[in-house]
């Protein structure tokens, strides 16, 4: 899997924002909110290919949680990132 590379995250305020870009102009409609977990995941992995395995190893390593958890919180992550299109899947 891959973050899409047209895609950008701002901190804007305490937001985390993705704002999701069409052709010719900036859909407003679709913008995404990260919570600063989700946010350091996507900074991690936003110029390299992953794994569901491989972000909960680094989310366990860097917050200090059992794998399980990591595992479950990581994938649900990635299933909305997903269905939002908002990366590429092998």
């Amino acid at each position: 899997m891959k973050i899409k590379e047209e895609l950008v995250l701002r901190r804007i305020g305490c937001e985390n924002i993705i704002i999701v870009p069409e052709k010719d102009s900036v859909n407003l409609t679709e913008v995404y909110t990260l919570n600063d977990t989700s946010a350091w995941i996507w900074e991690q992995f936003k110029n390299e290919d992953f794994t569901v395995e491989l972000v909960a190893n680094r989310v366990q390593q860097y917050y200090e949680v059992d794998l399980e958890r990591a595992m479950n919180d990581v994938k649900a992550f990635i299933d909305i990132l997903i269905k939002g299109g908002l990366i590429l899947v092998d």
